[in-house]
């Protein structure tokens, strides 16, 4: 395996995939590999992004990639999908959403299924964004399934997470308050034009307010319209 770890490290795109369905398998074949590349690991930004079904964290994810790209940065997606009751594989909802980024060399896409695994993640993914830190990747960008208390698991992995809200949704609110507060390096409230986004941004900053004290670095809440750029 000492071949596929070195096209790895040279950014080939065939090697990734195929050392990063090794994982996901749980494929022995695959420890070898990942164990040679892990020394170059540690160089990535990995972005976490959270938020309920609907709150626009694809499109969010496009416009983050093009600005990235623009910067002449190199970017990893990995799109946590629900497990497809069938196949057991992801639903390729964020693909179809994303295709126009599978064009660009400097973007690599992966959608993964959960596999019944709570928190929001696959049970590979920290070897994903392992196998795309090693790669040259100089981001990596990960997005759960939904926001709720079992997706906490998202800190674990992102240097920054984002914590997405959407104006007219309640359960948003409600998932803050159940304890996914304390998860946000940023909140963005996306859908900015919906009616209600003043509502919801007071919402979101007196949460805030009750979470923080004084001394503590408020946590900064962005209003968003993803699909405008």
């Amino acid at each position: 395996m000492k071949d596929i770890a070195k096209k790895v490290l040279s950014g080939d795109s065939r090697a990734i995939a195929r050392l990063i369905t090794l994982a996901e398998n749980n494929d022995p074949s695959a420890t070898n590999s990942m164990k040679d590349i892990h020394p170059h690991t540690g160089n990535a930004h990995v972005i976490g992004i959270t938020g309920v079904m609907g709150s626009g964290k694809s499109t969010l994810i496009y416009e983050l990639t093009r600005q990235y790209r623009k910067q002449d940065k190199t970017v990893g997606i990995i799109a946590i999908d629900p497990t497809s009751p069938f196949s057991g594989g992801a639903l390729l909802g964020d693909r179809v959403r994303m295709m126009e980024l599978t064009m660009d060399e400097g973007v690599f896409i992966r959608s993964m299924g959960t596999r019944g695994m709570l928190g929001g993640l696959a049970s590979a993914v920290y070897d994903v964004v392992e196998i795309l830190d090693a790669s040259g990747k100089d981001v990596v960008i990960v997005e759960t399934v939904g926001v709720g208390q079992a997706e906490v698991d998202i800190i674990k992995i992102a240097d920054t997470t984002l914590v997405i809200i959407v104006p007219g949704l309640g359960d948003s609110i409600q998932t803050l308050k159940a304890g996914v507060m304390e998860i946000a390096d940023i909140y963005v409230v996306n859908k900015a034009d919906r009616d209600g986004v003043e509502q919801t941004v007071a919402e979101v900053e007196s949460l805030v307010d009750i979470t923080c004290s004084e001394k503590e670095r408020k946590t900064p809440i962005l209003s968003t319209i993803a699909k405008h750029g």
